[in-house]
Formats: C-alpha cells, sequence, structure tokens
C-alpha cells in the first residue's frame, strides 16, 4: 500500500498459494485485505483506494467497505482501451483506426482529467466519435445546446497527419462500439478523481534489485527482500533531478522495444542508503547478546506457509528414488 501523495509504502504484504487454497488468483485480493486491515487497526484514515481493474477487488469494496472511495488507475484503463482499437483496427475495413489510436487515448487522459462528473465525461468522451469524422460541433441528444472540440483551430500539418473517418463506415462502426460500450461507461465514477500508481509500478521494478525472479527464496527471507526494496523506496524516491553548470535539468534517452519509440527522462542525483549502517549495528548487536548461538533450532513463524505444506504442488511428491526409477525405465 502506498500513500497517494507523499507516495511512501505504508504496507506491504508477502502471501503465496498455500495460503489461498494453492489458488494464485485469490492472492491479490487476500494480500489486500490483509494490508488493508493492518493499516485500519493502526487507525489510518483511509479515505479512497485506488487499484487496477481488478474485480476481485472491485466486488470486496462494494461489499465490505462501501465507505471508502474506489477509484481505478488511469493508465491501467487507457492501455486496455489502447489495445480495443488496436484489436479493432487489425480488420480491413478498419485500418484507419490504427492512426487515431494514440490521439483516442490521449484523448481518454484529458477526459479523466477534466470531467468532474459523469455527464461532463460523457459529454466530452462521446466528441471524440464527431471530431475524427471532422465534425467539431455537435448537438448531444441527451445533453443541452450545443457542443464542440476543446482544441483550437487545427493546422494543416495536424490535419494532413490523418485521414479523417467517415460517418457510419466500418471503422466509425467500430469505434462508436468501443466509446459507447455499456459496461466501460458503467466505470466512468472509478475515472473521475484521475489518479495513477505509476509511481507504484516502479516500485515493483525495485523489488527486482532485491528479489530476483530466477532465484528462488523461502517465505521469511522473501518479506524480508522487499522490506528492503521498501525502505530503498521510502528513502530515495524523493531525490533531487540532476542539473548541468547553466541550471538546466539532465536527461536521458531510452528506447521502449513494446511501444517502438525514444522518450527522455531527467536523470536523479545517485542514491543513498543511510538505513545499512543501522540494520548492521542492529545485527551485530542481537549477535553479541544472542546466548544460543546459531546452533539452535530454528521453528517457522505462526504465519509461515509451510507450516500448511512443505511444496506448493497440489499433489504429494512420490520419494524421490521411485522418480530415478521410472526416469530409468523411460530410457530403456
Amino acid at each position: 500500500m502506498m500513500e497517494n501523495e507523499s507516495k511512501d509504502i505504508l504496507s506491504l504484504v508477502t502471501m503465496d498459494k498455500r495460503q489461498t487454497d494453492r489458488k494464485s488468483t485469490n492472492l491479490e485480493k487476500a494480500c489486500f485485505q490483509v494490508s488493508l486491515s493492518q493499516l485500519q487497526d493502526k487507525e489510518v484514515e483511509i479515505t479512497e483506494v485506488v487499484t487496477d481493474c481488478h474485480l476481485q477487488i472491485g466486488a470486496l469494496m462494494k461489499r465490505t467497505y462501501p465507505g471508502i472511495k474506489h477509484s481505478y488507475d488511469i493508465w491501467h484503463v487507457a492501455k486496455n482501451l489502447g489495445k480495443k482499437i488496436m484489436k479493432a483496427g487489425q480488420d480491413k475495413q478498419c485500418k484507419a483506426l490504427l492512426q487515431w489510436s494514440q490521439h483516442i487515448v490521449t484523448h481518454f487522459w484529458y477526459c479523466c482529467k477534466k470531467a468532474t462528473s459523469y455527464d461532463e465525461f460523457l459529454g466530452i468522451w462521446c466528441g471524440t466519435l464527431h471530431h475524427v469524422v471532422n465534425e467539431h460541433t455537435w448537438i448531444l441528444p441527451y445533453g443541452q445546446g450545443m457542443n464542440k472540440c476543446d482544441h483550437g483551430p487545427l493546422c494543416e500539418e495536424t490535419v494532413a497527419e490523418r485521414e479523417w473517418l467517415n460517418k457510419n463506415d466500418p471503422a466509425h462502426v467500430a469505434l462508436r462500439k468501443i466509446v459507447l460500450d455499456k459496461a466501460f461507461l458503467n466505470k466512468v465514477p472509478y475515472f473521475l478523481n484521475f489518479r495513477s500508481t505509476a509511481e507504484l509500478e516502479l516500485f515493483q521494478q525495485n523489488i527486482l534489485m532485491y528479489a530476483a525472479k530466477r532465484f528462488a527464496y523461502t517465505p521469511p527471507i522473501y518479506r524480508v527482500r522487499n522490506l528492503l526494496a521498501a525502505m530503498d523506496h521510502n528513502i530515495n524516491h524523493g531525490r533531487e533531478v540532476r542539473r548541468n553548470k547553466n541550471g538546466e535539468i539532465i536527461s536521458q534517452r531510452r528506447y521502449n522495444k513494446k511501444s517502438g519509440r525514444w522518450t527522455a527522462s531527467p536523470v536523479k542525483v545517485d542514491k543513498t542508503y543511510p538505513h545499512i549502517t543501522d540494520l548492521l549495528k542492529s545485527i551485530l548487536q542481537k549477535r553479541l547478546a544472542d546466548k544460543e548461538g546459531m546452533q539452535r533450532k530454528v521453528e517457522l513463524e505462526p504465519q509461515d506457509p509451510r507450516r500448511l505444506s512443505a511444496h506448493l504442488a497440489e499433489l504429494p511428491p512420490p520419494p524421490t528414488a521411485i522418480l530415478v526409477q521410472e526416469k530409468r525405465s523411460r530410457r530403456q
């Protein structure tokens, strides 16, 4: 759980599917419940929760936490919207949609940022269907009076970049189904606060520095590595950007394979790790005060999933000797 304003990690929970009847699809919901309960037990006032479009968490928020505002991360919604437009554009008769995909997604961001009510969002969002056919003023049957696009006069270069669609041709009909999709419009109240979990996505990448996916960890080790990543994030996420002698921000370029585009981002100052010294001191003090030493028997924690099962597989493992014998027999 990340606090929206400070971007600090407030709660971090790790579980595995042994704690959810070996159903990995229930893990995210289970961790969400535990994390939210921890914050409430500590009397943290929670007024709004921002998540991706997770159906289980959405149902949980309606049923168990009706007093907390639930919002969706706009980036995830915009990503799914872009996928729908790209999929529709794969049809030969709808190829013209491909050149409009990025602009429609950008317009969706604008709608979420500007609109403060469902009706206002609908008025701006439905303008997409008029703009793509070079119609910039229109009358909405569900609105009042004349409506128009919010952009200024279009220059010739902007117009030449894209081909206008024709009303009621296959591409326009396909776009109409996407824009006016009932399931999509029913989610509009989740968009109006214009929230993003981009910083949380960056933290997820930071976890990979401490717990790489190519290695296996026991539950306590994995939890501790995640906590180290959280401390790293809380200390360093607000770093200043680097500047040159003229006071200008230094940027670096990066290439995204998925989007096929170059982007520029500011370079931040180097990280600092002041907490490492405190951790080392604490470890040394505990070691000196430990009378039993490393020879004592290590007991599993009460919440350790290995108390439920020693392995993740659904079936109990047969003896290794039998597996070796079966492997040999197949080769003969």
